[in-house]
């Protein structure tokens, strides 16, 4: 399972980093996934919100990904850029239901800037909830399970419990998130929203 982890200027790395290390620590545990920091627009180096410059970066290929994680940070001006909103459009209507979007705390906001997230529920960082309200039925929950596009908050891990449920969701590997938790030293926190399905 290819799973490409989105950064650019200005994104917060713990968003990144942490979500990234938890998916490379399941692949050393044989599970199958493939993470990867990528960019939106073919940069191999950006600088995180706190000054740190990441370099060796790759384009994403939201042909190959079944995964697609946007990073929360410093995105009013990437929203007002406009690039990776349009870019998450086309990878969308590239990709599919086969692609799952997942927001990384504020990175929501991009998928909402990306018309992705229309009338849908959705979460993110607290502070953020008015913003988000512009676009999607915000969910107060610490993820929120909305089939192909998922999304996570408030604070700063958030992105460990997104990797954590798509490992458990996607592969059923609830064994091995245990053995994350433990070697990591942080347990899941918060619920998992989902839609109730509708019977008639």
């Amino acid at each position: 399972m290819r799973i490409d982890v989105l950064v650019f200027d200005g994104f917060a790395e713990v968003d990144a980093l942490a979500t990234y290390a938890v998916f490379a620590n399941a692949r050393r545990r044989g599970l199958p996934v493939e993470p990867a920091l990528v960019t939106a627009d073919g940069a191999t180096e950006v600088t995180g919100c706190y000054g740190t410059k990441y370099a060796d970066l790759v384009p994403w290929d939201p042909s190959s990904a079944r995964v697609l994680a946007v990073s929360g940070g410093w995105i009013r001006e990437e929203i007002e850029r406009g690039v990776i909103p349009r870019q998450l459009a086309e990878a969308k209507a590239i990709g599919g239901e086969g692609l799952i979007l997942a927001g990384i705390d504020s990175g929501s906001l991009l998928l909402g800037a990306a018309g992705l997230l229309n009338g849908r529920p959705a979460t993110t960082h607290r502070m953020d909830y008015e913003w988000l309200a512009e676009w999607a039925e915000v969910v107060d929950a610490r993820i929120v399970d909305d089939g192909d596009v998922i999304t996570c908050g408030s604070g700063w891990l958030a992105g460990i419990d997104l990797a954590y449920w798509l490992l458990e969701r996607e592969l059923g590997a609830t064994q091995e998130v245990v053995a994350i938790e433990q070697w990591t030293g942080r347990n899941r926190q918060g619920t998992v929203w989902r839609r109730v399905p509708e019977f008639g």
